[in-house]
């Protein structure tokens, strides 16, 4: 099980009680879009990769700030950006941030302080299945949504979940518009790309790329499913 199949996006303070009370072990990571997030990200990833056990939630600023604001007041840890504090039952057990979230430090403390024995493995089906976009995909095709707003919502999700789907995914829920910038894309460059193709002719019509699309996630959702 990859770390992307347990990120749990905390969007509000109450967002974050649940997602404390509900697992033993936990992680918060506070990301921004600076150079430091990004380098820190890649260590979490890479420690809590083999701790399936370990809920990650993501907070990330400043869209989220009243969350953040929240594990601050709730911990008496200080906001930072990038920001990353291990829980045990809702309590904080260390915390790391800016350049301070780096193997040196954090290796040592997550051996420190998490069990050696592995526990029950956390899944967050949200995340790593597809019914958000199969139902933004149905009410396109059916006409509840119009395509500008299909775009935009589409587009909007893709972007907040990038960085923790897999190559896999990401590349299929990527596959429905023109998209030269990978998971760096930016929603408002898409639409003008998208609109820039149905202009010019080269664009099939996006209605038909949504039906292929939907078969194709439909698809790829039921084989997860019988691996589970």
């Amino acid at each position: 099980m990859s770390l992307r199949e347990r990120v749990f996006p905390l969007r509000t303070p109450e967002d974050v009680d649940a997602f404390l009370e509900r697992f033993e072990l936990t992680a918060i990571f506070k990301a921004s879009t600076s150079d430091k997030t990004l380098e820190a990200m890649r260590y979490v990833q890479k420690y809590l990769e083999p701790r399936p056990d370990v809920a990650v939630g993501i907070i990330r600023i400043p869209e989220d700030r009243p969350a953040s604001s929240h594990v601050e007041a709730r911990t008496g840890i200080r906001h930072q950006s990038p920001q990353f504090i291990l829980f045990r039952q809702a309590r904080p057990l260390f915390d790391l941030d800016n350049w301070k979230i780096n193997p040196e430090q954090l290796e040592p403390l997550l051996l420190q302080h998490l069990p050696v024995h592995i526990g029950k493995p956390v899944r967050n089906p949200a995340v790593a299945g597809f019914q958000a976009y199969l139902d933004l995909l149905e009410r396109f095709i059916t006409g509840q949504l119009s395509e500008e707003r299909f775009q935009w919502g589409y587009l909007d999700r893709l972007k907040k979940e990038a960085d923790w789907r897999s190559d896999e995914d990401f590349d299929l829920l990527n596959s429905l518009f023109p998209n030269p910038d990978g998971r760096a894309f930016t929603p408002g460059k898409v639409v003008a790309l998208e609109f820039q193709a149905q202009l010019a002719g080269r664009a099939e019509p996006l209605v038909e790329r949504a039906r292929r699309l939907r078969a194709r996630v439909e698809a790829l959702q039921a084989t997860k499913a019988d691996a589970l």
